[in-house]
């Protein structure tokens, strides 16, 4: 923790007492003068730890006031999703990569015209050499920015489009349901017609709110493991 600049050892340390009850919800924190002397540093850095803390969902700010504790919010989960981790996969293999006319579905998802191209990626997933999941991915197709990598090594959405844009201001969605598995994916997957999976749909806004990228992930579902942690704790609290 030395190692940590100050004003984040500063927010640590009230982070742990919030976390032990030393400050319940709706308690006001001591001011940034008294934080200061306490933790022997200027107003200014306890100004940044607090901010932190405000940012992360601590505390809020009252004007004239000062910093409250927050009532954590019992319904709040961060979910984790890597499309390889979700499935453990050991394994990939590339079915497809073609530069496609956008079906009306397309046109809508990814807001272009009939007349663009669409780059389709298609995997298949392996874990424990067993096909679980069928990954496919939908990319508005720019002459000025060639995907070739994707043709090679299997790679998330998120990683193809960091190719190009910054992950910093990308925005990203994530839709999860259960749907009926086409005949064509039950094949690639050899479960019976009809088989319940679990859908991941994803979907990628660059800076200007524009989708860049969506993927839809169909898995087994016996296969999907999907964890969610509350947002004032790192253990995870909910699976599925």
């Amino acid at each position: 923790m030395s190692n940590l600049p100050i004003y984040l050892q500063v927010a640590s340390d009230l982070k742990e007492k919030i976390n032990q009850r030393g400050y319940k919800p709706g308690d006001m924190l001591p001011s940034a003068n008294e934080l200061a002397a306490q933790y022997q540093t200027t107003r200014t850095t306890i100004q940044k730890g607090l901010t932190t803390l405000n940012s992360e969902g601590y505390v809020s700010s009252i004007h004239g006031k000062g910093y409250f504790v927050r009532q954590p919010e019992e319904t709040k989960y961060t979910l984790f999703f890597n499309e390889r981790e979700c499935i453990a996969v050991t394994r990939t293999k590339l079915l497809q990569v073609d530069i496609i006319t956008p079906t009306q579905e397309l046109c809508e998802q990814l807001r272009i015209r009939k007349s663009s191209r669409v780059i389709l990626i298609r995997w298949l997933l392996y874990s424990e050499d067993i096909p679980v999941a069928h990954d496919v991915k939908y990319l508005p197709y720019d002459r000025g920015k060639p995907l070739v990598e994707a043709e090679i090594h299997y790679a998330t959405l998120p990683e193809i489009v960091a190719k190009h844009a910054s992950l910093f201001s990308i925005k990203k969605t994530l839709r999860i349901r259960a749907v009926k598995a086409l005949p064509s994916t039950c094949k690639l997957l050899n479960i019976k017609e009809d088989q319940p999976l679990m859908m991941i749909e994803q979907k990628l806004y660059n800076e200007k709110n524009i989708p860049i990228g969506w993927g839809q992930l169909f898995i087994r579902d016996d296969y999907c493991n999907l964890v969610a942690v509350s947002s004032y704790s790192n253990k995870p609290e909910f699976s599925f």
